[in-house]
């Protein structure tokens, strides 16, 4: 199933807050790295982003949600922030200018910078503003994929049910 083009809504938008009070949540610890980027996304995508993302099923790994000009990407199994995107507001949307990853080993065991970077875009883009990308990582581990990304590498979003 392709990943829908329709605009997002909160799963249950009278219950949701899109806060860290909808699901537990491990704050980013000290042993983190720091990426860059470069990314302008415009008032209709900021307006998607800010959304979050709730998982809705043991195939959904991610919780998403957005707070003080910042996106936080949890697991949604044990609640551990992996990345902390920054934007910057600007006239007309938002510049992703940094992201912060989880290197605590404990907690999450990818080291690979780059990697990380492509995640954070990746799920920005299918996760939370459905556009099709190419999934990080290598293609001839799919096992490795499905850990990081469960059923959205199948064109699957939570809202889809």
């Amino acid at each position: 199933m392709p990943l829908s083009m329709e605009p997002r809504q909160p799963a249950n938008p009278a219950e949701w807050t899109g806060g860290p009070s909808d699901w537990k949540e491990h704050p980013l610890p000290q042993e983190r790295t720091t990426v860059g980027f470069d990314r302008e996304f415009n008032e209709e995508e900021m307006a998607s982003i800010r959304l979050g993302s709730i998982a809705q099923q043991m195939e959904d790994k991610w919780f998403l949600y957005f707070a003080d000009d910042q996106l936080f990407f949890l697991r949604s199994w044990t609640g551990y922030c992996v990345y902390v995107a920054h934007f910057r507001p600007t006239d007309d949307g938002a510049l992703l200018v940094a992201a912060d990853i989880n290197r605590d080993p404990e907690q999450y065991t990818e080291t690979d910078d780059a990697f990380d970077a492509q995640m954070v875009l990746y799920l920005i883009d299918t996760l939370l503003l459905g556009r099709m990308s190419d999934v990080p990582g290598d293609p001839d581990n799919p096992l490795k994929i499905w850990s990081s990304v469960g059923r959205l590498m199948l064109g699957q979003r939570p809202d889809d049910g």
